[in-house]
């Protein structure tokens, strides 16, 4: 059975991007998560007062930049994925 996730309201599912130039002993060092990621999946927007959805401004295959500890962390098959909200996003790249 594939697991898939599909977020609600104005979150999102990323997953974190590797940095390009790391090495074993960096990585051991600094093991904290990315602040950089590209997202997977997003909801359909918040629910406006008027009863209309808020666009989001974030699409499936954007990079974008957040902060370290932002959302939280899923076991998706064979990757770790995390769910957050849009706020939580500071820019797209």
């Amino acid at each position: 059975m594939s697991e898939t996730l599909k977020p609600i309201g104005d979150n999102l599912v990323v997953t974190d991007e590797k940095p390009e130039n790391s090495s074993s002993v960096l990585d051991v060092i600094d093991s904290r998560p990315s602040n950089q990621a590209t997202v997977l999946a997003v909801g359909e927007g918040r629910v406006l007062k008027n009863g209309k959805r808020a666009p989001m401004i974030v699409k499936p295959g954007d990079r974008v930049l957040l902060g370290r500890y932002a959302g939280f962390r899923y076991e998706l098959a064979d990757t770790t994925v995390r769910l957050l909200s849009i706020n939580d996003v500071q820019a797209i790249l």
